[in-house]
């Protein structure tokens, strides 16, 4: 063995020295790294921090400046405060919203519409874009976004706010001639409404408003078993049953509001009226039937001889040979025997005669308005 093989020489003792120097600087400099890392977030997060707080405070003060009308200061504030906090949907939809009171809808367009593209299904977003085209009278893209909104998501316990986002739009639909739309919502709605009076009540006027009294109907009486007596509710569904020919169950509901608004009080007395002067009616004994006809006949000639004598002729309509065809009929309403096609004859004669009175003699009294509707209501039963 040759001495002092086993003891490192110089060279080794050169190498590992420098592999641990190396170590070292690496170590150094991953300390260095780390280090200058987490002072890079920190100062990040608390640039953050301050960005968050400069832009609830402009959020603030533009809060205030909207409460007291100063819109150019809201916006400037909103504004501010979005561009502090991008893409923070409660200051976006501010800033929307004062834009709109300001009646730059281009840029609350523009705003929403680049909200839209990060949360194309909100139904916030979505809404005030609907808002936004009802105000223009866009009715296509004011449906588009309403519908939008309301089959987005919403969370359960905002099932409330999306109905009423629903009567928003049927009432929108309503101002713009879309009956049949509005229709369509309502049927949409009604479907799982609760047990509130008010909901029903508001459904069935809305139904009533469209020119649906089946279904307003329906519902204001699901308000009644809800809330037997209540007059709105028994009110709205004597109208709906006077709109859908049903006059003694319109004569029900009406007689029993006291002291009810004028629709109210007209439609009960024009219903009383049809009921009791329909000479065609069923069950009529004859001589009743020949009461209600001579009544009829003898008040339709005198309202068309006084409609004569006020205005002379009538135009577009011969007054004086319509007048001298009842003179002519009246004897075949004298005993003994009033046949029954005879009935149907007089009737559609009155029909006439009143159909031009209310036309050209100014404004009809309660009588005039049932005797048009018994003349509308037996129209092919004596044709």
């Amino acid at each position: 063995m040759v001495p002092g093989a086993d003891r490192p020489s110089d060279s080794d003792e050169q190498v590992a020295a420098f592999i641990h120097r190396e170590i070292y600087q690496l170590v150094l400099l991953a300390l260095v790294a780390i280090a200058a890392f987490v002072l890079t977030r920190a100062v990040a997060a608390s640039n953050r921090g301050m960005s968050l707080r400069d832009a609830a405070e402009w959020y603030r003060r533009g809060e205030s400046a909207n409460a007291t009308g100063d819109l150019e200061t809201a916006v400037d504030a909103f504004r501010r405060a979005t561009v502090k906090n991008r893409n923070h949907k409660p200051y976006e939809l501010a800033l929307a919203g004062a834009l709109m009171r300001k009646h730059d809808d281009e840029g609350a367009r523009s705003v929403l519409l680049a909200l839209r593209e990060t949360a194309p299904e909100d139904p916030d977003v979505n809404l005030e874009l609907a808002r936004l085209a009802a105000g223009s009278d866009d009715v296509t893209g004011a449906l588009r976004f309403y519908h939008n909104a309301l089959y987005a998501p919403w969370p359960s316990e905002q099932g409330d706010a999306r109905r009423q986002v629903r009567f928003e739009l049927i009432t929108f639909l309503l101002t713009h001639d879309q009956s049949p739309r509005a229709v369509s919502e309502l049927l949409a709605v009604s479907t799982d409404l609760p047990d509130d009076v008010g909901l029903r009540l508001q459904t069935a006027r809305l139904f009533a408003q469209a020119g649906d009294p089946g279904h307003a109907l329906d519902q204001f009486q699901q308000a009644l078993q809800l809330s037997p007596g209540n007059p709105q509710a028994l009110g709205g569904a004597g109208l709906s049953a006077f709109a859908l020919g049903n006059y003694g169950l319109a004569r029900t509901y009406l007689h029993q509001v006291a002291d009810g608004p004028a629709d109210v009080v007209t439609t009960r007395e024009v219903a009383d009226a049809v009921l009791s002067n329909d000479p065609l009616a069923t069950r009529l004994g004859a001589t009743e039937r020949r009461r209600r006809l001579a009544a009829n006949f003898a008040y339709a000639q005198d309202r068309l001889a006084m409609c004569l004598e006020q205005h002379g002729t009538l135009p577009g309509a011969d007054g004086p040979a319509l007048l001298s065809e009842a003179q002519a009929f009246e004897p075949r309403l004298m005993p003994p025997v009033l046949e029954q096609d005879v009935v149907e004859m007089g009737a559609e004669l009155v029909d006439r005669i009143e159909r031009l009175v209310l036309q050209h003699c100014g404004m009809p009294t309660t009588l005039d308005r049932a005797l048009v509707i018994i003349g509308r209501q037996h129209a092919s039963e004596v044709r």
